[in-house]
Parts: C-alpha cells; sequence; structure tokens
C-alpha cells in the first residue's frame, strides 16, 4: 500500500503479508496483526469504492490517497481510498487499521 499525503508531497509504501489473521514476513506494517484480522474477517473492505461527491458529502481540504494493490484469498486487489470529501474521511477512518491514521499539520 502506498499513502501519499498532501499531493504526494510525503509517501509512505508498506508490505502487508498475512497467512490467515497473522502477519508473516515481508512484513512493515504498523499494528500487521490486527490489520491482517480484519482482512480474515471480512476481505470485501477492499471491494470499497470512493463515494461521489453529493450533498450528503461535503468538500474538505485533505488530499490523501492511499493506492492498495495486491492479492487477497488469491484474488488481484487494486483500489484506492480518499479522504476528498466527508464520506470518504468516514471510510477512511473506520478502516484505519489498514490505511493508517492521517494527522494534518
Amino acid at each position: 500500500m502506498t499513502t501519499l499525503k498532501g499531493n504526494a508531497a510525503a509517501q509512505a509504501t508498506r508490505h502487508l503479508v498475512c497467512v490467515g489473521a497473522s502477519a508473516v514476513d515481508g512484513t512493515d506494517f504498523p499494528d500487521a496483526d490486527q490489520a491482517c484480522s480484519v482482512l480474515a474477517r471480512k476481505p470485501s473492505l477492499l471491494d470499497y469504492k470512493s463515494a461521489e461527491t453529493s450533498e450528503e458529502c461535503h468538500a474538505v481540504d485533505q488530499q490523501n490517497i492511499a493506492d492498495v494493490f495486491g492479492e487477497i484469498n488469491g484474488e488481484a486487489v487494486r483500489t484506492n481510498f480518499r479522504r476528498d470529501n466527508s464520506c470518504n474521511v468516514g471510510t477512511w477512518d473506520e478502516l484505519k487499521s489498514l490505511l493508517g491514521t492521517i494527522t494534518e499539520e
């Protein structure tokens, strides 16, 4: 997973390798066992699609993107999560064990 903050001003790439609910060698992910456990229970979390901008989703000034790619249960995964509107921020916050916590400066 690559996380871009502030229009790529700060970039971090992390690797999460799981066997079941446990992290294994090759992982450099904070709280890796917790993230593996979350994915083992609900791999569909990575099926997320960014929310459309609507009256319910107010724009926010957070240009953060998490680009997630790899494989889960033998299926290819390629998706991204954004913090560009209030709906997407809420989804990111629900997945913070996978995406990390963002602190705005």
